[in-house]
């Protein structure tokens, strides 16, 4: 029950106590007033009536007694009349029945009136002739005390309707405070930190409110503080101080969780970039002069590759530089990578005569997903082949790899779109799981799905064919039948699945509309699903992100966001987002055992993820050590190989 209910009981159950006392007073005051009425009546009307009667009982004249006596006896105030002569002998008696028809029973016996009576001596001379006797009836005083009452009560149900309106209008004015900070301690619970602006003037609810908004701001401070010192150590950790790219075992993390990663990279590009004789130039410039240039050139680089999703550019190591272009076809990946060459060329400094030779770039362009070692490897052979080959000179360098079965399926753009566009019109897609385990009892959280096609004969995995689907723009339409086909296929038997979604799709707002309005259909199996966003998407897509997920929360759906920790993106998102899990990037879960910087940032992530009430992810788990580890820090749940590889049953 509510506060303000139970005050306006207390107020009513006031309210009652008061009126049933005034009603006892009123009645008890009422009923003496009423026996001394009647009975002052009765004895005025047996001194009058003795007086009239003196003539006509010493005459003896019964007809003119009776007269007298009916004069007044049939007007009904009189309940009995009697006249005796000295010997007690009845002259003349008059009786009427109390009759009160129209007064409940038990208003009777609870007032309980009186017969108050009247008698007068009828006197001649000194000679008594007899005795008057006058009872007055009560049955009106009963009807005149059940109309006071009925009045009274009518009155009273009138005027507590509208004190109780009244009284609580005004508590609920007076309240609203209280529900404000209801909300705020809710919103607290949630990891919003909200103030409440209405301060009430209630002195007592002013301190309340004014204390909480104190501890609102001091918790979303602490909170604030802890997710910066997370992302400072995690920056620290894998950023260059100087340049603000990312360092070289960050771009090794990043390059191995990209290729690894089930939507894998498709075709991609790698462009190492050496200012040679660096030394020499620090020698003349000064170690600041230095760090000027190694900024410089990270600025260029990252404005030249900008505008593509998913480029990683990095600080390799001394004066060297490596640019990974992730799903990309061959003539694209020349000309961005010549442009991101020749816009660092451009600097004064590469056209002074000193300098001709020091910049090369050596690049390389895969197009089936390879190892890290391979492009490096391919990648530097390029780049000594441009240093051989002139003065701040490229060498660009096609790999293909006729040994690998499934470079034979590397299409031509026209027959990819062919077969994406098949695979769209005959829905012939299939599902592989993987599953998303308790730790650290391995209980199933729930399956994830992964989209495979078959393509002369064999399986092949969503990293080959998704950046090829939104290469060209088939990617949000395959979504949507993905989506769609997964959906159908849940029951209330089923166990929980994870559904990704892609980037390209959450900025779709077609799409978004599309999925929102689907959820009514399936709110009834919403336990069940758990939709999967990339954490770049947040920072791509945040209004449809959050739009997605105010919905999703509204009936029953749950969230998460993938590779969390893998891009720039400030973790503030996560005061605003309500999401159920955050999954750990692979970059971190990989060799964790041993790195002391990836422990560091799981542990405080994790106690930032139960201080919003999310469940902790790892993807890619691989060995014991690892998700012994991962265990230790406070991890949630885990997927990968060492718990299960994805197949095509559930």
């Amino acid at each position: 029950m509510t506060l303000l209910r139970q005050l306006m009981l207390v107020i009513l159950l006031i309210y009652i106590v008061l009126f049933s006392a005034n009603f006892v007073l009123t009645i008890l005051d009422s009923r003496q007033y009423v026996e001394a009425q009647l009975t002052s009546h009765a004895q005025d009307t047996a001194t009058s009536l003795a007086v009239s009667m003196t003539n006509a009982l010493a005459d003896n004249d019964q007809a003119n007694l009776d007269l007298l006596a009916n004069a007044v006896f049939d007007r009904g105030y009189y309940q009995r009349m009697t006249l005796l002569d000295l010997d007690h002998k009845i002259l003349l008696q008059r009786e009427n029945p109390v009759l009160i028809d129209d007064v409940p029973a038990w208003f009777i016996e609870l007032i309980d009136l009186p017969y108050p009576s009247g008698s007068a001596e009828i006197i001649q001379g000194w000679n008594q002739l007899g005795v008057l006797t006058v009872v007055s009836n009560p049955g009106h005083a009963y009807r005149d005390l059940w109309r006071i009452s009925v009045d009274y009560f009518y009155l009273f149900c009138f005027i507590l309707v509208l004190s109780y309106g009244l009284i609580g209008m005004a508590l609920k004015y007076l309240m609203a405070p209280l529900r404000e900070v209801e909300r705020q301690a809710n919103e607290i619970c949630e990891r919003r930190f909200p103030v409440v602006d209405k301060i009430p003037k209630t002195r007592e609810l002013r301190h309340v409110v004014e204390a909480m908004n104190r501890m609102s701001v001091k918790v979303r401070e602490m909170f604030q503080r802890q997710v910066q010192l997370t992302e400072d150590l995690r920056k620290e950790a894998r950023t260059d101080l100087v340049t603000g790219l990312i360092n070289r075992n960050e771009f090794t993390a990043q390059t191995n969780s990209l290729l690894n990663a089930e939507t894998g990279s498709g075709s991609m590009a790698l462009m190492l970039l050496q200012v040679r004789n660096f030394n020499t130039f620090n020698s003349n410039e000064g170690r600041s002069g230095g760090d000027l240039l190694l900024s410089q050139i990270a600025e260029r680089l990252s404005h030249a590759f900008q505008s593509h999703q998913g480029v990683l550019v990095a600080r390799y190591s001394g004066a060297d530089f490596a640019v990974l272009v992730p799903d990309t076809t061959l003539e694209h990946a020349r000309v961005m990578l010549e442009t991101g060459y020749r816009s660092v060329a451009s600097l004064a400094l590469f056209t002074d005569e000193m300098y001709l030779d020091a910049l090369h770039a050596g690049m390389v362009f895969h197009p089936s997903p390879a190892d890290l070692s391979t492009l490096l490897t391919e990648a530097d052979t390029a780049l000594r082949s441009a240093q051989a080959g002139g003065k701040n000179a490229t060498h660009f360098l096609v790999h293909g790899d006729s040994s690998n079965p499934l470079t034979e399926v590397i299409r031509q753009g026209n027959e990819w779109k062919r077969t994406l566009d098949d695979v769209i019109t005959n829905r012939s897609f299939l599902f592989h799981y993987q599953p998303v385990l308790q730790l650290p009892d391995r209980r199933l959280i729930a399956q994830e799905i992964f989209v495979r096609i078959r393509l002369d004969g064999e399986i092949v995995n969503a990293g080959l064919f998704m950046p090829m689907a939104e290469r060209f723009d088939l990617l949000v339409p395959l979504d949507r039948l993905i989506i769609e086909s997964a959906l159908q296929q849940i029951d209330e038997g089923s166990p929980a699945y994870v559904l990704n979604l892609s980037t390209r799709s959450l900025q779709d707002p077609d799409f978004c509309a599309w999925l929102i309005s689907q959820f009514p259909t399936y709110q009834s199996v919403a336990h069940k699903v758990i939709f999967e966003l990339q954490e770049h998407a947040v920072h791509l897509a945040y209004d449809a992100v959050r739009n997605l997920v105010e919905n999703a929360n509204v009936f029953g759906f749950r969230i998460s966001i993938d590779h969390f920790g893998s891009g720039a993106t400030a973790f503030s998102y996560l005061q605003s987002l309500d999401v159920h899990y955050i999954k750990i990037d692979r970059s971190f879960v990989s060799g964790i055992s041993d790195n002391h910087d990836n422990q560091f940032f799981v542990q405080s992530v994790a106690q930032i993820a139960h201080t919003r009430d999310m469940q902790l992810l790892a993807e890619g788990v691989e060995e014991q050590a690892e998700l012994d580890t991962l265990i230790r820090l406070g991890v949630d749940g885990a997927m990968g190989y060492l718990l299960g590889r994805p197949g095509p049953d559930v």
